[in-house]
């Protein structure tokens, strides 16, 4: 056996090199005990994060579009007879009343035929007259007969004349503004010439169309703003007037038709608007986007529980306002979601909530 020599004597050398591995092996335990620790208290330390609040708001939504206006009642006037024009009864621009006449025709022919079934309706009606006051039996039946069919027949007469002469004077149809026209007196119109426009602007008719998405919300009443392209400042309100029934094939939209007041008449048919639908919302949970997570299953939030436990709560965006998103999820109004630090969370994983 090997000796070796210290201050305090000798020992063997079998027994030194036993001592020198215990404390080899006391460093290393040592060692990895601490390493473990430190591995445990990186472990169990739970993650910090800021939390959001849910909150329940209405989403509204508006669908935007642009569309034509004309007036709520337009048609090009004609005539139902020939004539030649004795008078033009307007100007272009004027505003007319109702029956109001426009332009009147050469009526002499039909106030002579209007004469003379007035001269045999008065005939006609003094033979019943005098009938009535013969005895009975002084004149037959049928003369009786005769008598009241003749009437009959001149009455008719009468107001088939009348109209005739009536048609030889253009009137308004309704209400409402007349277009230019180049008539004179003199002028000679064959049946169905135009002789001008005339235009109810009272109020104005804005056609436009919607997205197929959108064409369910489409219901008559709801409320409209329409802006002039050319002069973007001015705001004029209205509802919807008419809707249409069926989906065009093609660009899939739907036929929507708005009506807007224009009682001072300064809107003009023919003009471009652009349109603003502001649709009945839906109420949707609310949090900030930065609590919007991504994976391959799509979008999600963690939410966390009392006990500062997160839950994975899959999410659909609606639409965005600012820095807030709107979602169709399963989250409640109050409930808390993580706003910032969820990006490497787990589910049901602790974590450790700090002020914003």
């Amino acid at each position: 056996m090997s000796e070796f020599w210290s201050p305090g004597g000798k020992f063997p050398f079998r027994t030194a090199g036993l001592v020198l591995a215990l404390f080899s092996v006391s460093i290393c335990f040592g060692h990895s005990e601490a390493q473990a620790q430190r591995a445990g208290a990186r472990g169990n330390s739970a993650p910090a994060v800021t939390l959001a609040q849910v909150k329940i708001q209405r989403m509204n939504e508006r669908v935007a579009a642009v569309g034509s206006g004309r007036a709520r009642q337009q048609v090009t006037l004609t005539t139902r007879t020939a004539g030649v024009i004795t008078e033009v009864l307007f100007q272009g621009g004027q505003l007319v009343e109702a029956n109001q006449a426009l332009v009147k025709l050469n009526a002499d022919t039909e106030a002579i035929a209007v004469e003379t079934a007035e001269a045999q309706r008065a005939q006609a009606a003094d033979t019943v007259a005098r009938y009535k006051q013969l005895n009975p039996g002084t004149i037959t039946k049928v003369a009786i007969s005769e008598a009241d069919t003749a009437l009959k027949v001149a009455d008719a007469a009468l107001r088939r004349a009348r109209d005739d002469l009536e048609r030889m004077t253009l009137k308004a149809p309704f209400k409402g503004i007349m277009g230019l026209s180049t008539l004179q007196a003199g002028d000679y119109l064959a049946v169905g010439s135009p002789i001008a426009t005339i235009d109810d602007r009272s109020t104005l008719l804005i056609e436009f169309t919607v997205p197929e998405s959108v064409a369910p919300s489409m219901k008559v009443g709801l409320p409209v703003r329409a802006n002039l392209i050319t002069r973007s400042g001015e705001v004029y309100n209205g509802t919807i007037q008419a809707v249409g029934t069926r989906i065009d094939p093609v660009s899939r939209t739907l036929a929507v038709r708005a009506e807007i007041p224009n009682s001072d008449l300064k809107l003009i048919p023919g003009s471009t608007f652009s349109i603003s639908v502001q649709l009945p919302g839906q109420d949707a949970p609310v949090v900030p986007a930065l609590a919007i997570e991504w994976d391959r299953q799509g979008a999600f939030v963690w939410r966390v529980s009392e006990a500062n436990t997160v839950e994975r709560v899959n999410v659909a965006i609606l639409g965005r306002d600012g820095d807030l998103v709107n979602l169709d999820a399963k989250l409640n109004a109050n409930d808390k979601v993580v706003s910032e630090g969820g990006s490497s969370l787990r589910d049901g994983q602790t974590v450790r909530p700090q002020s914003s």
